[in-house]
């Protein structure tokens, strides 16, 4: 059965989002993008979006704002205090159907624009660790992403799957970076980073440490597939990372790009519009743009924006 997200509100990045969305006295548009921490993909897909927004779409007024990322972004498009945001699959389903933790009722607010690139959970160790699958994360100090992250939400599904409580854990909130860091320092165990492959905090590690890649195990992919079937098997490809001499077996979780209910038909549809314009300039900032393809958005788990169904029904995309 889903439940709601367990992962609370981190109040200091919702007072930054406070006040963000609507029409200002001189006729222009602001749009708040909620996207994700600095060293993440979200970020500067985000900052990209809001900049091409701006210079695109006449009377609007986009700016990027760093959070935490999918769970809290949900949360801020409920709550009015962001007008669009990146957010992974699994977390906008469940928010949309149960909600989260600090507000654990259905996320009625939350409208779908574009399903985007494939977001891959990605298990590190060191090389020399004995740990050789997650099962083996029992009593070890594991980086579980940032609180109110996607990476935290797959990391407790994972974990869960292979037979452990999520309290079996050490958990540690850390960033894609700090994992590499500590990795480094050989004071963490193991860590979660979920993104689009290849991820310059594991190829860092890899230069210096070493690190593994952990499969997981094929009960635990079917036990997920059937609990939450937003996740499906994904395969990194040998040589992805420095030694990487195997493929490594694991899941994924489409990406989303939603928004406010309320924002203005005609207004979504040009910012849907302009999006898929601009995706090779996207890709110039980041390449998992490369991999968003608008015939994918059927898929989409949550109900799409009415400006964005418009859009895609004009392409053909949707009957």
């Amino acid at each position: 059965m889903r439940r709601a997200l367990g992962i609370a509100w981190p109040l200091a990045v919702g007072a930054a989002l406070a006040a963000c969305g609507g029409p200002s006295p001189g006729g222009r548009t602001f749009i708040t993008i909620a996207t994700g921490g600095t060293g993440g993909v979200y970020y500067p897909l985000g900052g990209a979006l809001a900049q091409i927004y701006t210079a695109t779409i006449p009377g609007v007024n986009a700016s990027a704002q760093s959070t935490v990322a999918s769970v809290f972004n949900v949360q801020a498009i409920q709550q009015g205090k962001a007008d669009v945001a990146f957010t992974q699959g699994d977390v906008a389903t469940l928010a949309y159907e149960k909600g989260t933790e600090a507000d654990p009722t259905p996320h009625a607010n939350l409208r779908g624009m574009a399903v985007l690139y494939v977001n891959t959970v990605q298990i590190v160790v060191r090389r020399d660790s004995d740990i050789r699958s997650v099962a083996d994360f029992r009593g070890r100090r594991v980086g579980v992403g940032a609180p109110a992250s996607g990476t935290e939400v797959a990391a407790r599904v994972v974990i869960e799957a292979h037979g452990l409580d999520y309290g079996d854990v050490g958990r540690d909130y850390l960033s894609f970076s700090e994992v590499a860091a500590q990795m480094q320092d050989r004071t963490l165990d193991g860590g979660f980073i979920v993104a689009s492959y290849p991820v310059s905090a594991i190829t860092d590690a890899s230069m210096t440490v070493g690190v593994r890649l952990l499969s997981l195990d094929r009960g635990a992919v079917e036990r997920i597939e059937t609990a939450y079937p937003f996740f499906r098997p994904v395969v990194i490809p040998a040589g992805t990372y420095r030694d990487q001499t195997e493929e490594v077996a694991t899941i994924g979780v489409d990406n989303l790009l939603v928004c406010r209910a309320g924002l203005p038909d005609d207004l979504v549809y040009e910012m849907t519009r302009v999006l898929f314009d601009a995706l090779p300039r996207l890709a110039e900032t980041h390449a998992a743009a490369g991999g968003v393809d608008p015939a994918r958005t059927p898929i989409m788990s949550i109900p799409l924006h009415p400006g964005a169904e418009r859009y895609y029904r004009e392409r053909g995309l949707l009957k």
